[in-house]
């Protein structure tokens, strides 16, 4: 008989333990963005795309963790990150800089993307070395991370922006000669703007690779979930996962 008490006071326990497992309720994060499609696309004024599946992927393997989107425009988010006004932000290429007040997850969540310069077609514009963008007014997003050299150069004629769709609608009309963008986020743009027929890749290019990361503001609790979701985004790639949510994009 004692043995049955004793059996039920442990289905007991443990089902108290599961009910309270199950009623736990999340931390919500702020992550601050502004449109990057596909990785963050406004749609009737709800967020989706990339990272948003990532994120939900996330929340969904840490119940106790959730994310909010907030549209922000990118320099100002960069500026709430420092000041710990948000949580965290997406799409981010590291820099020495940024490292500072942000701390970035590990691995990158996404690979595949390089800087690369377009410009309009048949405009009779080259830029077939780094030292043709001399010629040039250089387009390029405001506070962006492209590659170091282009970055610190201040000897170029460089036109900023706020956004890659202001970025294209420049180049299309000729405002300036030629942009700089990262392929795997530009190119897409300039293929859902209609673009495709008006905008081309220019023969050189830096080559390089551009890893994106999830970026925790060192200013906020989500620093403590670091390992945590250093553990899940990499359980993602492993699995696939992250794979096949990309592949819906771009296919």
């Amino acid at each position: 008989m004692k043995a049955n008490f004793r059996y039920l006071g442990n289905l007991a326990t443990g089902l108290a333990l599961f009910t309270s497992a199950a009623h736990v309720k999340a931390v919500e994060y702020v992550i601050g963005t502004d449109p990057w499609p596909p990785f963050t696309i406004m749609d009737e004024g709800e967020y989706r795309g990339i990272d948003v599946d990532i994120a939900n992927e996330l929340q969904r393997r840490l119940p106790d963790i959730s994310f909010r989107f907030q549209r922000i425009p990118w320099v100002r988010a960069l500026r709430y990150m420092e000041q710990g006004k948000i949580d965290a932000i997406t799409g981010l290429a590291k820099t020495d800089e940024r490292a500072e007040y942000i701390r970035y997850t590990s691995p990158p969540y996404y690979s595949e993307c390089s800087s690369v310069f377009y410009v309009r077609k048949e405009s009779g514009i080259q830029v077939s070395s780094y030292e043709d963008l001399y010629r040039y007014k250089v387009g390029y997003v405001l506070n962006s991370a492209y590659f170091e050299r282009f970055d610190k150069d201040d000897k170029l004629r460089k036109h900023s922006v706020s956004d890659e769709d202001q970025l294209l609608d420049m180049l299309i009309h000729g405002r300036i000669d030629t942009i700089i963008g990262t392929n795997c986020q530009i190119q897409y743009h300039i293929k859902i703007k209609g673009a495709l027929d008006q905008v081309e890749e220019a023969n050189w290019g830096p080559k390089n690779n551009v890893d994106l990361y999830f970026g925790l503001s060192k200013r906020s609790a989500i620093v403590a979930e670091q390992h945590r979701l250093n553990a899940a985004i990499k359980s993602l790639k492993d699995e696939g996962v992250i794979e096949k949510i990309v592949k819906q994009y771009f296919e």
